[in-house]
């Protein structure tokens, strides 16, 4: 039975976690002019709260981390308690199970049926230690939802701010030269504002940007315009140096901390978390070659790797791995400490352990390589908190179930009611 319940549970994980990788990979565009704040969810705009408060994105995951780690804290207790006291109370049914595998032998259903029975009055359930863990992987997912909701957010936000910043100098660098190319630029700009009324601002404002400058390149020549283009592009390197997200090694906390660019391209679907903008309003051919001139550009600004291209180290998602299995160690290391003998349970038990040692960091590995730096910072605070945490209760946590089975009559230290 209880080797059923564990398969279970581990199927059940491992399809909420092909379920967040599924989520998690959408290649979804979000729309350069529509998308806005209104667009966040209730824990994207808690995200954005604290960011703002905070100010660097990559400690505002580590402050969230924490404020998750305090409200989840009395469910954290009440799994690691239930837990505790299934184990003890497997291991005093173990002699009374193994006389019914006795007294009834071929009689596995018999034999069952009176375990049940024992189960029952012990009051013996892995549920019960079970519900607090589904309810913290419900709380998971909406965090997880909420990180990626901001990032898009922040990923479209942040190139709008780039491409402002590319238009406005264009136009200031050809208003600074004056002369018959300003007073037609001028007019071809107006002229559009004009005509647009029916668009949102910031799509008008926009619009009239691009096709006067295309205009502008078709009257000259696109030679008589590059030193504009050139200008407007340095423009934007400087507005992306003093403004992008990094945290500590990591040049964009948008993008993966690996060998990955700083800034996705267009198509580029490898990144999970970052979310590129969809650019179909500016004509196919113009969207995709402005998206591009305005990567090349944020490219340029990058410190390491091939051409500077590399985003981070890829010490996040190793640290998210020996933590992943140092977690897991403790906390097996623990329950061996606080075991009297090693029942067939025990060794099942023991085997389970061993699979979600390789398992888990397998799964940690995937996070950490195929998503955003700032998850795996996430992921790094979490966990260090989670080994943190498991030492510093064990002592309270066995206090409280041995309070809890004396009082119930089944403590560890003497007979369990049971089997008088």
């Amino acid at each position: 039975m209880k080797r059923k319940t564990q398969i279970l549970l581990l199927v059940a994980m491992l399809a909420a976690v092909c379920l967040l990788a599924l989520v998690g990979c959408t290649t979804q565009k979000a729309d350069y002019f529509t998308y806005s704040e209104e667009n966040l969810g209730v824990m994207g705009k808690l995200v954005k709260w604290m960011h703002g408060w905070v100010g660097n994105y990559g400690w505002t995951v580590v402050v969230f981390t924490v404020f998750l780690k305090l409200i989840t804290s009395p469910l954290d207790v009440w799994q690691r308690v239930a837990s505790r006291k299934m184990t003890i109370k497997n291991q005093q049914m173990q002699p009374l199970l193994a006389e019914i595998d006795k007294r009834y032998g071929a009689n596995t259903q018999r034999a069952n049926d009176e375990k049940r029975k024992v189960y029952g009055k012990a009051g013996y359930s892995m549920l019960s230690s079970c519900l607090p863990m589904i309810i913290s992987m419900v709380i998971f997912f909406v965090m997880f939802a909420g990180l990626r909701d901001y990032s898009t957010y922040s990923s479209v936000t942040n190139f709008q701010a780039l491409s402002d910043t590319y238009y406005k100098s264009y136009y200031s660098a050809v208003q600074q030269q004056g002369g018959e190319m300003w007073t037609f630029l001028e007019g071809e700009h107006n002229d559009l504002l004009e005509s647009s009324e029916e668009t949102n601002e910031y799509k008008k404002q926009i619009n009239a940007y691009i096709v006067g400058i295309d205009r502008l390149e078709k009257q000259y020549g696109a030679s008589q315009c590059a030193a504009f283009r050139t200008a407007a592009l340095e423009d934007v390197k400087e507005y992306y140096v003093n403004h992008h997200e990094s945290w500590l090694w990591i040049q964009n906390v948008w993008q993966p901390d690996t060998w990955a660019t700083l800034m996705p391209a267009y198509n580029d679907s490898s990144n999970g978390f970052g979310a590129v903008v969809d650019m179909s309003e500016f004509g196919v051919d113009n969207g995709v070659s402005h998206y591009e001139m305005i990567r090349s550009a944020v490219l340029e600004t990058g410190k390491r790797g091939d051409e500077g291209k590399w985003n981070g180290l890829m010490i996040l998602p190793i640290l998210s791995i020996g933590l992943s299995f140092l977690s897991m160690f403790i906390s097996q290391q623990m329950d061996k400490k606080t075991r009297k003998g090693e029942t067939q349970q025990d060794a099942q038990q023991k085997a389970t352990n061993t699979t979600m040692m390789i398992m888990m960091p397998l799964m940690m590995a995937f996070f950490g390589f195929m998503y955003t730096g700032a998850f795996a910072i996430y992921m790094v605070a979490n966990y260090t908190l989670s080994i943190l945490t498991t030492v510093a209760l064990r002592l309270p946590i066995e206090k409280i179930v041995q309070k809890s089975l004396a009082k119930s009559g089944n403590s560890d230290n003497g007979k369990a009611s049971y089997m008088r």
